[in-house]
């Protein structure tokens, strides 16, 4: 039995599971993306913090960051369900047979 290299939590990985790998794969995606989305958004909101909320443009970058930040929302969302998932199959693949009523 191996580990999941790249996923936040170790889990444990059944080389024959093809499901737990996917679902894994997809969580690491997700949180990377979700990683490098919040680092960006950070930035962005410094700039803005210190931008002259006066100047025409203001409005339209304020608008922006607000729409990638729900779309961050979303994507936060999605790999909150991913890792769910992820853990719902690596429960049953560590104690098969076990099942939650």
């Amino acid at each position: 039995m191996g580990v999941a290299a790249h996923s936040p939590a170790a889990v444990p990985v059944v080389p024959d599971d093809p499901a737990l790998h996917a679902a894994t794969a997809a969580l690491d995606s997700l949180t990377t993306r979700f990683s490098l989305a919040r680092t960006s958004l950070d930035s962005e909101a410094l700039a803005l913090r210190d931008a002259n909320r006066l100047d025409s443009s203001y409005i339209a970058t304020y608008a922006a960051f607000e729409h990638r930040r729900a779309a961050a929302a979303e994507l936060r969302t999605a790999r909150d369900r991913a890792r769910r998932v992820r853990d719902s199959l690596a429960a049953r693949t560590v104690h098969p047979g076990v099942e939650k009523h």
